[in-house]
């Protein structure tokens, strides 16, 4: 908005300075003096009218008493008298006396010649006496209240109880005079004060005219102070004043000087700084247009101070006109101590070329410069936006990683945690307000390791870094494994300003692993523990791991052999190299393949092999001894023939003497023999199927049918001893010593365990020879046991033969001299495992045979009494 001169200002400030203070002390000595005549005008004329109030209302009040003695009285002409009376004093222009119901009851006025007047009044009425007294123009109306001593018991029609107690009395006053008397005196004092002033402002005029020539003189001077800076003036003073204007002159135009110097070496290193600046500044005119520049803007915009100066800033600042630039800086930040505003705005500026890049543009305002209305402070963002792109990207990764994180300031004690990522919220279910402010312990817990946090410490305080797994607890209490790993942050000087530890919940990790430790134990176990045999190999087609019972089966495997060498050292094992199929032969077929192995030992055994296609490719070849079944089945087979072979000879036997006696007529003699022959059959029929029966009974009730409890020795072999003395009385059972001894067992299957290692003993020594029964107590795997040797002198067995003497019905006597039904051994062998002991055969052919009995040794009942 243009300012408009005002012609009186413009006037008054071009007149001299002794001018312009005579004309404000005579302005102000007017203005002042119109002032204080009317302050003084309205003074008089309010302290005039204030003086007739007081006697208009002090003449109302004597009225009213005056007036109330001819009232009590009734006496009309005294009251009317004294009405005039009052009426007669100066001012007062009328009288009247008015009832309680407002109705004039007597009224006396000033007539034209001065004389009073008594006016009897009609059906006048008068307002009631308000608050104050009322003025009228030049008028004033005061009012009085009457006051009576009639007694308020008094009544009747015509009494003037009421209206003497109620009733009021009106004066009126006139101002007139009064006014026009304070007038006169306002105007004579109002003259004598101008002629006083008029006196004053000569006398001032006088003084005024001496004292301006000095402030002339320095006038002068402050005028040569720019261009002559350092002068001093030289005069004589005509006030203290003047004379501390004069000195301050002449200091400030030495100051003035050593400033201007100083100034001078500042404008040279600011141009030093400007031209040295890595920002460009930018000075730009009202219309938008460059007006000066740095260096820096040279280098930032690529191109020559020449060509940039007297070009519009919007072709180097993306749509940075002269309205974008009073709009950027109306939006501002205000700077109050300067009163000013700085504009700062994000845009693209423009290179050398068209290549746009991103720059700050910090804007000031300069008011008073004629050539430079704005200061442009531009700064590339290049490098520092592709910083805050990294760091965004950098903050993004940490608040999308699984792991939580926490940031710890190790600056302060106890480091406290200054940030958190949402997964440590997750993690461990703390929110950031929460934590932020303390330390790591607010995970720790009760089975937290205080090693592992000594550990955590001492490398923390060393500056290293620190993994450790520990024990930790959710703000809900639950306890997780916590994967801690400590990384220092370093600033420019290599000191550790914060430490950035990453947790991560391994608790699954952790009961897989366990797991899998577990499972892999009972898969290790059940490998190693498994009666059949594995071999696996990996995809590549090498041995990786065989089982013992593999190598109990086979003997020694080669260690990391390939298949194919496998294939051939398994294959040099069997019984049949013909017959046997190589690995790569079956290997999709899924039967089973029966292989007979001739070394270390003769063995069948099942093969099946498998492979992990699925998988890692590993291929598993399976084994399982089925010798025993093999071995079961023969003997079964074996059985059912001796046995039906064992059965229908002695039957035969029995049939066809039995036969013959019946059809044939024979001796007594001759009957005798062949009823003594079918006896001696039946017996052994009956032997045989009592067995059998045993057996049978021992097998089927796997020993539960035995009283096993501790048993005094001596009486169980002396019992066998007489058994075998009933059946052979012709030789003896030569005894050695028969310790006390006390064994676990049940007596009667005892005794017909060692009867039968006895018979055996007599039946396989045809030719006599001695059999001996030698009892000794030896400690084996940490028991004691009670061993039973019966030796004798027989013919003895061979290696194939001890092989199969306790299967059941194989006789090593095949001629079928020796009696017998081929299943004694058997039937010992199963009494002796039952009571957690065994029988043991040692023989050589032509010497004799050892049987030895191990039994379980057991206290005596009163020594377990005891």
């Amino acid at each position: 908005m243009t300012n408009v001169p005002n012609p009186v200002g413009r006037w008054f400030s071009q007149r001299s300075l002794k001018a312009q203070i005579l004309w404000l002390v005579m302005g102000v000595t007017l203005v002042g003096g119109a002032l204080i005549g009317a302050v003084s005008y309205q003074r008089s004329t309010g302290q005039a009218m204030g003086e007739a109030k007081e006697w208009s209302v002090a003449l109302a009040r004597m009225t009213a008493h005056v007036t109330v003695g001819p009232l009590e009285q009734r006496d009309h002409p005294s009251l009317s008298m004294a009405l005039q009376n009052i009426v007669s004093l100066p001012g007062v222009r009328s009288v009247q006396v008015v009832r309680p119901q407002g109705q004039v009851a007597m009224r006396v006025v000033r007539g034209n010649d001065g004389s009073p007047l008594t006016v009897q009044p009609g059906q006048e009425m008068a307002t009631p006496p308000g608050s104050d007294h009322a003025y009228s123009g030049d008028r004033l109306l005061a009012y009085a209240r009457l006051a009576s001593s009639v007694d308020a018991a008094v009544q009747g029609p015509n009494d003037y109880g009421d209206f003497l107690r109620d009733g009021w009395v009106e004066v009126e006053f006139s101002l007139l005079e009064r006014l026009s008397q304070s007038r006169a005196n306002w105007l004579a004092d109002a003259v004598v004060s101008l002629l006083l002033v008029m006196l004053g402002l000569w006398f001032f005029y006088l003084f005024l005219r001496r004292a301006i020539g000095p402030i002339r003189e320095l006038a002068r001077f402050s005028a040569t102070l720019a261009t002559d800076p350092g002068e001093v003036l030289r005069m004589r003073w005509g006030s203290t004043e003047v004379r501390e204007l004069g000195r301050t002159l002449n200091w400030s135009s030495q100051e003035l000087a050593r400033r201007m110097g100083e100034d001078q070496q500042k404008l040279s290193r600011l141009s030093a700084i400007l031209d040295t600046a890595a920002d460009a500044i930018v000075g730009v005119r009202t219309d938008g247009c460059i007006a000066s520049t740095n260096p820096a803007a040279e280098r930032m915009f690529g191109r020559s101070a020449a060509e940039l100066l007297g070009q519009p800033i919007r072709d180097f600042l993306v749509g940075m006109d002269s309205e974008q630039l009073r709009e950027t800086m109306d939006n501002g930040m205000l700077i109050h101590s300067t009163q000013s505003r700085i504009g700062r705005v994000e845009i693209n500026a423009i290179r050398h070329g068209g290549t746009e890049f991103p720059v700050e543009v910090l804007l000031g305002e300069i008011a008073n410069d004629p050539d430079i209305r704005y200061t442009c402070i531009v700064r590339d963002l290049t490098d520092m936006k592709l910083a805050e792109e990294y760091l965004t990207l950098y903050g993004r990764v940490v608040d999308c990683t699984l792991n939580g994180i926490f940031v710890s300031d190790a600056r302060r004690y106890p480091q406290p945690i200054v940030h958190v990522n949402p997964a440590f919220t997750r993690i461990t279910g703390y929110a950031p307000h929460e934590v932020l402010g303390r330390d790591g312990s607010v995970l720790e817990g009760p089975l937290t390791d205080v090693n592992d946090l000594a550990m955590l410490s001492r490398t923390v305080q060393d500056g290293g870094e620190a993994k450790v797994t520990l024990k930790n607890y959710r703000k809900d209490g639950t306890l997780f494994h916590n994967k801690l790993s400590a990384s220092p942050v370093r600033d420019a000087s290599g000191a550790i300003t914060h430490y950035i530890n990453v947790i991560e919940d391994v608790s699954n990790q952790i009961e897989v692993k366990q797991k899998l430790i577990e499972r892999t134990a009972r898969l290790n176990a059940t490998f190693d523990l498994s009666p059949d045999g594995f071999a696996v190999f990996d995809s590549a087609g090498e041995l990786i791991a065989s089982n013992p019972a593999l190598r109990a089966m086979v003997g020694e495997v080669p260690s990391w052999c390939s298949l194919q060498r496998f294939d051939v050292w398994f294959k040099n094992l069997c019984d049949d190299f013909d017959t046997y199929r190589s690995i790569t032969e079956v290997w999709n077929d899924n039967s089973k393949q029966t292989i007979v192995l001739a070394r270390p030992t003769r063995k069948v055994l099942e093969r099946e092999i498998r492979r992990n296609l699925g998988g890692s490719g590993e291929t598993f070849i399976y084994f399982r001894d089925v010798t025993h079944q093999y071995e079961v089945d023969r003997i079964k087979s074996e059985f059912l023939a001796t046995a039906a072979h064992e059965l229908r000879t002695p039957l035969a036997s029995i049939l066809g003497f039995t036969e013959l006696m019946i059809h044939r007529r024979y001796t007594e003699e001759k009957q005798k023999d062949l009823l003594q022959t079918v006896h001696r059959q039946g017996t052994l029929l009956s032997n045989l199927i009592q067995e059998l029966l045993d057996l049978s009974r021992i097998e089927a009730r796997q020993g539960k049918d035995f009283r096993i409890e501790a048993t005094p020795l001596t009486g169980i072999v002396r019992a066998a001893i007489d058994n075998i003395s009933h059946q052979d009385t012709a030789r003896q059972v030569v005894l050695h010593e028969l310790p006390a001894l006390h064994v676990m067992a049940d007596a009667s299957k005892i005794e017909q365990a060692l009867t039968n290692l006895l018979s055996n003993a007599f039946k396989y020594s045809p030719g006599g020879g001695e059999v001996r029964l030698e009892i000794a107590e030896i400690a084996r795997d940490g028991e004691d046991f009670v061993v039973m040797r019966v030796h004798d002198q027989g013919m003895g067995m061979t290696a194939e033969q001890l092989s199969r003497a306790f299967e059941r019905f194989y006789r090593a006597d095949a001629s079928g001299n020796i009696p017998g039904t081929g299943l004694g051994l058997n039937l010992v062998k199963e009494i002796a495992e039952i009571h957690g002991g065994s029988v043991e055969l040692s023989s050589e052919p032509g010497v004799g045979t050892v049987a030895s009995l191990w039994l379980k040794t057991a206290r005596a009942p009163a020594e377990a009494t005891a």
